[in-house]
């Protein structure tokens, strides 16, 4: 008993010990990278969020709402999709699409890394196609190369929509998409995304990765931070 005692305890000092935000400046840019565990809704400047290739609005099928989409939906248009929807409707004017026949949601489908910019009150978030939803079950999915891609593409819009503000990025990819990567390599692939268009053209002057707290023990961002400051 004594000696699970004595592990507990130093479990506790190890998780009190971790950070919960490191700073990563990009060499040769004028950038900062920070990560930290924390609520993307609560940061300033852009906030980036991932979406299916419909835009759907609708809670249910379409947009579950354990997604960071679907919590935007909620928290930001209370649910309803009709603003929402004229929102997306008006930034994806002329933009190429193509019709197809869902069991539910939206019928038109982008390609994936279009983005949409949307303002609510005082708030600018930048919304982009990340998965493929299946016509028949509406499950939205992706992989490794749509995701570089699609983060590609968000980069190139945030570096026109920003305006000097940081940028918000979630750790995309880790819910419903499909991905599969472990939480680590994921944060890894984000974190050389975001260096690797800072370096063909700086994004703006602070970008942020924001984990979720449930990721808080399975990311020690001391390693992370020695990982890519050796690179």
């Amino acid at each position: 008993m004594t000696i699970i005692a004595i592990l507990g305890v130093m479990g506790g000092l190890e998780r009190i010990s971790k950070p919960s935000r490191v700073a990563l400046p990009i060499p040769n840019s004028n950038t900062c990278l920070e990560i930290l565990f924390g609520d993307l809704f609560e940061q300033d400047g852009l906030r980036l969020i991932s979406v299916n290739d419909h835009f759907d609005s609708e809670i249910g099928r379409p947009v579950s709402d354990k997604s960071l989409h679907g919590v935007f939906l909620k928290r930001c248009f209370g649910g309803h999709p009709e603003s929402f929807d004229l929102l997306v409707t008006k930034e994806l004017a002329g933009v190429d699409s193509t019709t197809t026949a869902k069991v539910a949601g939206k019928t038109l489908a982008y390609a994936i890394g279009t983005t949409a910019l949307v303002s609510v009150n005082q708030d600018a978030y930048l919304l982009f196609a990340l998965t493929h939803s299946d016509p028949h079950t509406c499950k939205a999915s992706s992989d490794v190369t749509l995701l570089w891609s699609a983060l590609g593409a968000a980069w190139d819009r945030a570096r026109i929509e920003a305006g000097g503000h940081p940028v918000n990025l979630p750790l995309v990819g880790s819910g419903l998409s499909g991905i599969g990567l472990p939480t680590r390599d994921l944060l890894n692939l984000l974190i050389l995304s975001a260096i690797t268009k800072t370096k063909e053209k700086e994004i703006t002057g602070k970008i942020r990765i924001v984990l979720h707290r449930d990721r808080f023990d399975d990311v020690d961002l001391r390693d992370v931070k020695k990982y890519w400051s050796e690179k």
